[in-house]
């Protein structure tokens, strides 16, 4: 009987671009080579998708980077065809072509019977083949006679038929398509083939596989029970406990409040009375203040004009004292003025400028004595002057002479200059143009070897290789890159949506909190409202419109006067009118020294319409409050949602990042080797280049030595015959230097000659050179004074005008001066006794106010103690409503009567008070606490109907609402309580029993598995392998906190649960909170580790993460491993039933000839067809595989493997071993 199985995939105008059918059959060993891009891995992915695999399970492990349906099927003629074997034994094939009404949807379509390549190709008017769009697929089937069945365009509908899952649940006309039949069936297939062309081993991946198989691939470790409501549940026990520990308590402050209502109602007829009393100070002491005003008012009056007539001298004086400033700084200016004028010399230049003339007459005498002697000493240096002017003209003719004559010289020696460059510059530049030419050639040749040297040095730098290579790395390059900053990118973003989230969850426990503030001021300002209302309402008993309806002008009367507002708002007195209606306690006082009582319900009607305000703020603030809660709510959910798209969209680039890596690592391995090669053929063009660079370099350098000598030859003699003609030329200038250097001496010796002869005739007619020059220097002194004092003259008669002005205005100044000061003192008097004055009115009215002062006092103090015992009675009295004791209050008009009364009922109403105080602090915090649980809703309901219907905001009521409490809520909350906590748990130790179960089934699991592997291994290099599976649940937090409830629980449920759990069952409830928290939820995988434990080479080996898997073994030992493992899971799911399994893999190439061999041998034995991909074959193992695929861009290249004479021989051996 055959076995069930896939035998042929064909693709038509899919991802191969340029092959419109290809067909490969997988019905036994088969290998795929071909080079990088040309469709191996995407034609293995194709045996998982066979299965039932998604699109997303194949592509998003692949380079590819697009939708599946973009990928195989980018047109609408696109197919994938699967032709395989049912599990009857039928031929049967599935064609898969696009869902044209929904993007990326495929349709899988059974059609019974082999398939026909004529269905669907077909031929144009050219004989040019093309596929038929899928629209008209049904109608060739039609036509074609074969047997299809109605579409299929769910996937997971798709796997249930092809593994036989659900088999009951299938329709009959698809029970024939299975691969298997009955009961059995292959599930989790799809997902361990998708796991063989991973890659690299995945240790997270091989434990979902685990979890898969054992059903349990989506479960997560849920207690079943929510933290939410355990919390609630802990509120309520909690709220309990509290109640019932204080009950006794309790009881008491129900009792108390009974007196506390009775002393109460007394004291609120006692406040009535006391204000008005209070009324009547109030009175006395606003006319106190009104006389003291006045009087401020007046003396402040006086003040004020007299500081009037102050403020006028003290302007007064500051005039003064500026303008005696203003003089002083006047005379200070004339005076420095005068200062500089001296220390200038003015006075000494006004005495010499008067003396002007006589200075003048001196000046022309000596200028006359002094004329007489110029006129000699003028002819005697005239005659100096003569004979020293011919002597430097006959020394300049005589040099002009010579100088002359050594340009003569000079000239002569160019010209001879001249005519040896003539000769010289011809044959040196004959020799210069031969050598050019010569080293013009070799240089174009050398350079011509140069830049081919330079190119192929370039190119052994960046050799250029294949560019399709090329684009190839930088495409893979350019996607690693993208996928890199794809994961950083989503790694932040997940980092900021969780963030985001925990932000989220704050605010909502910050608004939570502030909507029970709100409803805790809404409830407390209903229940004053109640007060309030009750009060200013007509017919609510209080003494206030008792009076009013009874009593005409009864402010005026002596019970009115004493009556408080506290005592008329009371609606607890039951006022009545009788005989002694003025009295009280049969004590009569007078009252006719106070006030009217002025009590009125303004106050309460301004507060009732206060506080339906605030009751109307408040509900609009809690309606807002619940709005931002839902929005919040709604904000969290959405978060949480993107939180986990996101991690899906990192795991799935993080998987795209890892799978590109690889293929670019391959890729850069093609592109080394291919590099290689073409630096080996570049290396030898090199050496061939810089042999005949070498060879023209010895040519350049041997010609350069020759010109260079020739050169220096014909230099030389050029040198020669210049040093000749310039030594002639020394010769004759050094004569000429002689000639001038004598001429030189000779005219220094005529001038000093000269000069004594002009010396001696002055000494001859008694004229002395020192006598002349003492005249000369004396007149020249005169003529500059006489211009000094003609210069400054304007300046000096400035100064004699501004002298004479400056004596006749200074003594005006200095006694204006003297009269101001004088003027000054005689108003600085006047306002010093304005100031007296003014220190004796405020003295004055210092005293005046100190004595209405003491009078304020004195009243104020008065008003004070009937104040403060107002006060001391309102706080008793104020929320006050309970009916109690209607006794009326004995007064006979003595207010310290009263007072000594109220003096002595307060400390047992203070004591009562407090004590209620506690117990209602006692309540309330209890309440405070209660959460969110059933309590907390049956508190919330009760005391909000209560407050609403009859009780108001007092202390007295709030004990009434512990009543309630006590007598009908917590026997409620008791039971639900006790049933909840049954309920729960059972839930949890369901949930300990489910985690034992599983732990149990993986470890079976992993124990079948490893006998599997154990029983497959026949290869050398692994000496033996193990695989265990570790059970990690008692490390899982809080797993010992789940075995001590259990056993808590199990205790307390043996009692038959009728009363409270204790105390221990509540703390380890509330423990386990922490642990069922969402963000603690373990997912099964945690469970447990997969150990791997390997002999290689005799050395044992440990693996539990993939680097310890890296490091286990050599690659090929690792996809041995691999290669087990995934054979032991495989065979695990077929179980009984007959079916071939294709195993798709790319790293076959990992291994050794003799390996693959045994690895094929293993997989034929187990009835497992191996598709194996490989960049290029081996005539090694070829022979293993019965079909042989080469990939190219344009075909497919089918070969069947040749068998050797070897094979042959041990086949004929085999056979002839049979036969015998």
């Amino acid at each position: 009987m055959m076995y069930a199985g896939l035998t042929k995939v064909i693709a038509i105008n899919s991802y191969q671009k340029n092959k419109m059918f290809s067909e490969y059959s997988f019905d036994a060993p088969t290998q795929i080579t071909g080079g990088n891009g040309e469709g191996k891995t995407s034609l293995l992915r194709l045996i998982p998708f066979f299965y039932g695999a998604t699109g997303t399970q194949i592509v998003r492990k692949s380079n590819v980077n697009k939708p599946f349906a973009e990928w195989y099927l980018p047109h609408n003629n696109s197919y994938i065809v699967f032709e395989y074997i049912t599990a009857r034994g039928q031929v049967a094939h599935v064609i898969c072509y696009r869902n044209l009404s929904t993007k990326g949807g495929i349709v899988y379509l059974f059609v019974k019977g082999q398939f026909e390549q004529s269905v669907i190709i077909k031929q144009d008017s050219e004989d040019k083949p093309y596929a038929i769009g899928c629209t008209k697929l049904a109608a060739e089937l039609n036509a074609n006679g074969l047997e299809y069945e109605s579409r299929i365009t769910s996937v997971k509908e798709y796997r249930e038929i092809i593994q036989n899952i659900n088999a009951g649940n299938l329709s009959n006309q698809f029970l024939s398509y299975s691969l298997c039949s009955g009961r059995h069936d292959v599930r989790h297939i799809e997902k361990i083939t998708a796991a063989l062309i991973q890659g690299e081993f995945n240790m997270a991946d091989t434990k979902a596989l685990f979890l898969d198989i054992l059903e349990q691939g989506n479960s997560t470790l849920e207690f079943g029970v929510d933290a939410n409501r355990i919390e609630q549940w802990c509120d309520d026990y909690n709220g309990l406990t509290a109640f019932l520990a204080k009950k006794e308590a309790f009881i008491e402050a129900i009792a108390n409040n009974k007196q506390i209502a009775y002393l109460t109602t007394q004291l609120a007829n006692a406040l009535t009375i006391i204000r008005e009393a209070s009324e009547s100070l109030d009175e006395s002491l606003k006319k106190t203040e009104i006389e003291r005003s006045d009087f401020l008012e007046n003396s402040d009056k006086q003040i004020g004009e007299i500081n009037q007539d102050k403020l006028d001298k003290e302007v007064q004086k500051s005039a003064l004292q500026r303008s005696i400033t203003s003089i002083n700084s006047e005379i200070e200016v004339h005076h420095s003025k005068l200062i500089t004028y001296e220390n200038s010399g003015y006075p000494e230049l006004s005495v010499k400028l008067k003396q002007l003339p006589e200075m003048e007459d001196r000046v022309a005498q000596q200028r006359q004595s002094y004329a007489d002697l110029e006129t000699k000493v003028n002819d005697a240096k005239a005659k100096y002057e003569k004979d020293k002017q011919n002597l430097v003209s006959k020394f300049n003719k005589e040099k002009s002479d010579l100088t002359e004559q050594k340009l003569d010289a000079e000239k002569e020696c160019k010209v001879k200059k001249d005519k040896i460059d003539d000769v010289y510059q011809p044959q040196l530049k004959e020799l210069t143009q031969t050598h050019t030419i010569f080293t013009a050639d070799k240089s174009q040749a050398l350079m011509e070897h140069r830049a081919e040297l330079a190119t192929q040095k370039q190119r052994l730098k960046n050799p250029d290789i294949d560019e399709f290579l090329i684009e190839q790395r930088e495409q893979l390059e350019s996607e690693k890159d993208r996928l890199q900053e794809q994961v950083d990118t989503l790694k932040h973003t997940t980092t900021l949506s969780e963030k985001e989230g925990v932000n989220l969850q704050t605010k909502r426990e910050k608004l939570l909190e502030r909507l029970e503030a709100t409803r805790r001021n809404m409830r407390d300002a209903e229940t004053r409202l109640k007060v309030v209302s009750n009060r200013l309402d007509p017919d609510s008993g209080t003494l206030f419109s008792f009076l009013e309806a009874n009593r005409q002008g009864w402010q005026s009367s002596p019970l009115g006067r004493v009556l408080t507002d506290e005592l008329l708002m009371d609606t607890t007195l039951t006022p009545s009118m009788t005989e002694d209606s003025g009295s009280m306690y049969d004590l009569y006082i007078d009252t006719s020294n106070l006030a009217d009582c002025s009590v009125t319900n303004k106050a309460d009607v301004e507060e009732q319409a206060h506080l339906m305000d605030r009751i109307v703020e408040l509900e609009d603030a809690e309606a807002d409050f619940n709005k931002q809660i839902l929005k919040n709510d709604f904000a969290v959910k959405q978060s949480t949602l993107e939180l986990s798209r996101l991690r899906n969209e990192l795991r799935n680039a993080e998987g795209d990042l890892s799978q590109t890596k690889v293929n670019l690592k391959n890729k850069k391995i093609e592109i080394a080797r291919a590099k290689e090669g073409l630096v080996e053929k570049i290396n030898i063009n090199i050496k061939s280049i810089e042999k005949a660079i070498a060879l023209i370099d010895r040519e350049i350098s041997v010609t350069l030595e020759r010109f260079e000598e020739a050169k220096l030859e014909l230099n030389n003699d050029r040198l020669t015959q210049i040093s000749n003609v310039e030594s002639s030329l020394d010769l004759t200038i050094g004569a000429i230097d002689e000639l001038l250097e004598k001429s030189t001496l000779t005219l220094g010796e005529n001038k000093q000659r000269i000069k004594t002869e002009y010396e001696q005739r002055l000494s001859d007619q008694g004229i002395s050179g020192e006598i002349y020059q003492r005249y000369k220097e004396e007149i020249e002194l005169l003529d500059n004074e006489i211009k000094n004092l003609k210069v400054k003259s304007h300046k000096i008669k400035e100064y004699e005008i501004w002298l004479a002005v400056y004596e006749v205005d200074d003594p005006k100044r200095r006694d204006d001066r003297n009269t101001k000061v004088k003027e000054l003192e005689t108003v600085h008097q006047e306002f010093e006794s304005f100031e007296t004055k003014l220190k004796e009115l405020r003295a004055k009215a210092h005293r005046t106010k100190k004595e209405f002062d003491e009078k304020l006092s004195i009243l104020r103090n008065h008003k004070q103690r009937a104040d403060s015992a107002i006060s001391r009675l309102t706080n008793y009295v104020m929320f006050e409503g309970e009916e109690g004791s209607q006794e009326a209050l004995d007064y006979n008009g003595d207010l310290n009567s009263l007072l000594s009364y109220i003096e002595s009922k307060l400390p047992e109403l203070e004591r009562l008070t407090k004590l209620r105080k506690k117990d209602i602090q006692q309540m309330e915090t209890i309440t405070l606490n209660l959460g969110d649980g059933e309590l907390y809703r049956f508190w919330n309901e009760s005391s909000r109907n209560a407050i609403t219907e009859d009780i108001v905001a007092s202390d007295s009521k709030r004990i009434d609402i512990l009543e309630i409490i006590m007598n009908d809520i917590i026997p409620q909350v008791t039971s639900i309580t006790i049933e909840s906590a049954v309920n729960m748990g059972r839930m949890l130790v369901d949930f300990k029993h489910r985690l034992l179960g599983f732990d149990r089934d993986i470890k079976k699991l992993g124990r079948n598995i490893s006998e599997q592997v154990k029983l497959n291994n026949t290869f050398s290099v692994v000496g033996s392998i193990d695989i265990n599976v570790e059970s990690s649940l008692s490390k899982l937090q809080g797993w010992q906190d789940i075995i001590n409830f259990s056993e808590i629980y199990e205790e307390w449920d043996k009692t038959g649960s009728a009363e409270l759990p204790t105390k221990e069952f509540f703390n380890a409830l509330s423990t386990l909170t922490y642990h069922i928290s969402a963000e603690k939820v373990k997912k099964p995988t945690e469970l447990f580790d997969i150990k791997f434990e390997v002999i290689e080479n005799n050395q044992r080996k440990t693996a539990k993460t993939d680097k310890d898997m890296r490091d286990l073994a050599s690659n090929g030992t690792n996809l041995l491993i691999q290669s087990m493992l995934y054979l032991a899971l495989l065979t695990q799911q077929r179980g009984a039933s007959r079916l071939s399994i294709t195993y798709p893999t790319d790293e076959i190439g990992k291994l050794t000839a003799e390996n693959q061999a045994k690895l094929l041998k293993m997989m034929v034995a187990h009835n497992f067809n191996v598709i194996a991909a490989q960049p290029d074959g081996n005539n090694r193992t070829a022979n293993l595989f019965k079909y042989l695929y080469h990939l190219t861009p344009y075909k497919n290249i089918f070969n069947k493997p040749k068998v050797s004479k070897l094979a042959l021989a041990k086949a004929a051996e085999t056979s002839t071993g049979v036969e015998a």
